[in-house]
């Protein structure tokens, strides 16, 4: 019986297309904010973390979606109040839905509790039948809080906004190959997962898009 619980299933399922577009993705926005920074140095000390991450967000948002827009199965939202990166696995007949966060040293995040945010945080697809459910995921980047610097790309799943059930920074392999990467994990006790022979035999077989 599948289990989100299960990080080595989840990550197996969603593929290599979405961590490597977000590795690229976060590269390219934290050069935008770079680029934020020099530009407006006098405004920096009266943001909040907040007022950055409203200026983080959009950005790389915007850079998946380029990164993406052709891959078949994933789709976006992006209309007040929230930005999802959808990906439906149809062989499956799972859904991921994936909303951009920061997150903390300890892999924690924050939202404004809405009865939605809630619910979508809450662990979603528990009690579904095997086969039919949505998963709801966090993806984004540790945010280094002392030097105010986007760290390592970040995708974790909770069942609430504290401690992650687990979490793993996606990180460069310079092995070789086209934009390798491999999978980190974040918290202790973690097993450490290489999704790089499973997307080679992804790529000799099925040739759709996860």
């Amino acid at each position: 019986m599948f289990s989100p619980r299960n990080s080595q299933s989840v990550l197996e399922e969603i593929g290599d297309k979405i961590p490597r577009a977000l590795l690229v993705a976060t590269g390219k926005a934290r050069d935008d904010f770079e680029e934020f920074k020099s530009q407006f140095r006098s405004w920096l000390p009266g943001l909040f973390e907040r007022d950055m991450a409203n200026v983080i967000h959009p950005r790389l948002f915007a850079h998946l979606q380029d990164e993406l827009e052709a891959v078949p199965g994933v789709t976006f939202v992006n209309r007040e109040p929230h930005r999802e990166l959808i990906v439906q696995i149809p062989d499956i007949g799972r859904t991921y839905r994936m909303r951009i966060k920061r997150h903390s040293a300890r892999d924690r995040i924050r939202s404004y509790p809405t009865a939605s945010d809630i619910l979508f945080w809450s662990g979603g697809g528990a009690g579904t039948f095997d086969g039919l459910q949505s998963i709801n995921l966090a993806v984004g980047y540790r945010w280094r809080k002392d030097l105010r610097e986007i760290g390592e790309p970040v995708i974790s799943y909770r069942e609430s906004k504290g401690d992650p059930v687990w979490a793993y920074a996606i990180e460069d392999d310079l092995s070789g190959g086209v934009l390798p990467f491999t999978y980190s994990p974040v918290l202790p006790d973690l097993p450490s997962i290489d999704l790089r022979r499973a997307s080679e035999q992804d790529g000799e077989g099925s040739t759709e898009a996860r």
